[in-house]
């Protein structure tokens, strides 16, 4: 009698081969494929590798390996017999997914349900986003790809071989957590930037929300400008701007989940209520405002020079917090968020979030971060002032006075 558990596994097994071949007979059905395989064949193969996992285990791991050389020959020969056929036919992508669904059968056969899931939901997603993804690639300058790369290289070849210790007084320099943060904001950075250069420019609301996992700051700036331009979608370009804001208070939030769970917990409800606010103001804009489009101007995040400004900038701050902890105790964290805070809240959210998992008390943590994000609130009111027109600068100012005016009260009473 044929065991549960093994009957489930094979069941898997031939469900995630129906997923990848139901996407690859949509791509054939709408000329976006060819011929190697579909609904049918695809479940096949991740059968075949089950079996073979199977019969690795009960006989002989040589019946796998052999099977393994067997499906990467008929995967070479597929492709040739198709080329042949079909001169314009020169990809190898569904000979690639065929061959790696093999190996999702033998996950599954060994119990590795959920990687094996993963991976083949993962497949059947870059196989559908062919268009979107080859549209992405057009989108792309020459220059941002050298630095991207670039930054790559520096970031996760260098990385791993800094070494992870505290040096000089008050531990201060530690070279790892440093460049780890580096990568981290980039990181976050640099998602919203590929979003913004995959859907495009969609209107203020697209680009307020993407700017701001950007930098909110050059949002700011950006549509301060254009207001005195174009005064007669200014209450659009105000939406734009408390969205972008609202997304630096959900940024923040994802920082310290990420390095301080504990710390996060103490943050989500004064800085979500924020956020809320802002979303809530903006939706009250919105009823009145014009759906425009137009450029945002935002430089690559991902290139290696800014990374090392954020990088030094991120070893001053944690100095600066630490010198300040031990000898002024909370006044001087809290002086060193508020100047941190002028410049960039990221800096002073991930050195909080650091030191508050050892000695620091949360509640410090928590309030310095509070500063750091109403400080920035406020320089961005000030550049609408500056930058922008005379009535979308009052206009930003009186919402943001608002926002710092709650906030204050957050910081104190939640």
């Amino acid at each position: 009698m044929i065991e549960y558990e093994l009957a489930r596994n094979f069941l898997v097994a031939i469900a995630l081969g129906v997923l990848i071949g139901l996407e690859r007979e949509y791509a054939k059905i709408k000329k976006r494929g060819h011929d190697y395989a579909g609904i049918r064949t695809f479940p096949l193969i991740t059968l075949f590798g089950a079996v073979s996992a199977l019969f690795a285990h009960v006989i002989n791991i040589w019946i796998l390996i052999v099977n393994t050389l067997l499906m990467g020959a008929m995967v070479i020969v597929s492709y040739q017999v198709i080329a042949s056929h079909n001169k314009k036919h020169s990809g190898t992508t569904s000979e690639v997914a065929g061959f790696l669904a093999f190996f999702i059968g033998v996950l599954c056969f060994f119990g590795q349900l959920e990687f094996a899931i993963a991976l083949a939901v993962l497949i059947t997603v870059i196989l559908y986003a062919r268009s979107l993804l080859h549209t992405f690639a057009k989108k792309i300058k020459q220059g941002e790809l050298r630095d991207t790369l670039k930054f790559a290289v520096v970031a996760f070849v260098i990385l791993p071989f800094l070494p992870n210790q505290a040096y000089g007084p008050f531990g201060i320099f530690n070279p790892y957590i440093i460049w780890l943060m580096v990568v981290l904001i980039s990181g976050i950075s640099f998602a919203g930037y590929i979003l913004m250069k995959w859907f495009g420019e969609r209107g203020i609301i697209f680009g307020g929300v993407l700017g701001g996992l950007v930098s909110s700051t050059a949002v700011t700036t950006s549509f301060a400008e254009r207001s005195k331009k174009e005064k007669k979608i200014v209450r659009s370009l105000l939406l734009g701007v408390l969205l972008a804001n609202a997304i630096m208070f959900a940024r923040i939030l994802l920082e310290v989940f990420i390095l301080n769970k504990t710390l996060f917990m103490e943050l989500v409800l004064p800085m979500g209520i924020l956020f809320l606010g802002s979303i809530l103001i903006s939706i009250f804009i919105w009823l009145n405002a014009k759906d425009v489009k137009g450029k945002i101007k935002l430089d690559s995040p991902f290139t290696l020079k800014p990374a090392l400004k954020f990088g030094i900038f991120f070893a001053v701050i944690l100095a600066l917090i630490k010198v300040a902890d031990y000898y002024l105790s909370s006044k001087g964290v809290y002086i060193v968020s508020f100047i941190s805070g002028l410049a960039d809240v990221d800096a002073i959210t991930v050195s909080l979030s650091q030191l508050s998992n050892g000695d620091m008390p949360l509640e410090i943590a928590k309030r310095g971060i509070m500063i750091a994000a109403l400080t920035n609130v406020a320089v961005k009111g000030g550049i609408a002032y500056m930058f922008g027109s005379k009535g979308f600068g009052w206009k930003v100012i009186l919402l943001f006075s608002l926002l710092i005016a709650l906030g204050v009260v957050l910081m104190f009473f939640v």
